[in-house]
């Protein structure tokens, strides 16, 4: 498939680092394992995966302690970070902490889940914004049809893609779908996978081709596990299954 061949492939002489450096922000008192399935998104898709906790919730810093690729910090403002994140995901499994929408000079953005509500009426230009129908109602107060997703996407300078059973992608300029996926999909956390996904994509390739790349590979993903399992697979399962998915897609 020409959309994950034009993907980001590491080159020869590359270290660690090179690859992609994602920040995840996500996860409180509430929700624990919104942060932990786009960890396991991301992980085999970049080289650095850290894991900031929106509350300093000692259950969730502990579960995420337990997936070994994670990096878990408690200081954004560190020395340690500076000049080391490519791409932010934030908002997933926030529900109501106390913490604002990063501002990283230069870092791309991605926003889903509880994240879309803190940026209601002030969307960061060039972010990628990851809403549902219900989540596009709130942020825009329209439906999620192709039209107005672009519309949007041109008024605020930013990246849509609406998910639904046909996901609609734009920039404001250049708007597709994809069909691919399955309603085994509707399981929760799958959304937090395909978010994860996405924004490790963004961290080495456009924000667009990511966000299409993203929504292809997951929904492929999906299919496969549908093939296996009928409708029930899960979320873990769906993160796990993204590499396949990458793989099958690549030789189409």
């Amino acid at each position: 498939m020409r959309l994950v061949r034009s993907l980001y492939s590491p080159p020869k002489d590359s270290r660690k680092g090179d690859n992609g450096r994602l920040l995840i922000i996500g996860g409180s008192r509430d929700y624990h394992g919104a942060p932990i399935f786009s960890i396991l998104a991301a992980r085999r898709f970049v080289d650095l995966v850290y894991f900031y906790p929106a509350e300093k919730d000692p259950y969730l810093i502990g579960a995420v302690k337990r997936i070994p690729e994670a990096i878990v910090v408690y200081d954004l403002k560190s020395p340690a970070m500076r000049g080391k994140i490519d791409c932010i995901l934030f908002g997933i499994g926030i529900s109501n902490a106390k913490i604002a929408v990063p501002d990283l000079p230069g870092v791309k953005l991605v926003i889903d889940g509880d994240g879309l509500k803190r940026v209601r009426g002030k969307i960061p230009p060039g972010a990628i914004l990851t809403p549902h129908e219900n989540e596009f109602r709130m942020l825009f107060r329209i439906e999620g049809n192709a039209r107005n997703v672009k519309m949007m996407a041109a008024k605020h300078r930013c990246i849509i893609l609406k998910k639904g059973p046909i996901d609609i992608i734009s920039d404001g300029k250049r708007t597709v779908t994809n069909r691919i996926h399955n309603q085994g999909m509707t399981k929760g956390g799958t959304g937090d996978v395909l978010a994860g996904l996405v924004a490790a994509l963004a961290c080495k390739n456009d924000a667009f081709t990511a966000a299409w790349a993203g929504a292809v590979i997951t929904g492929n993903a999906g299919n496969m596990l549908k093939s296996k399992y009928g409708y029930n697979f899960c979320a873990s399962e769906l993160a796990d299954m993204l590499t396949e998915s990458f793989v099958a897609l690549k030789k189409k």
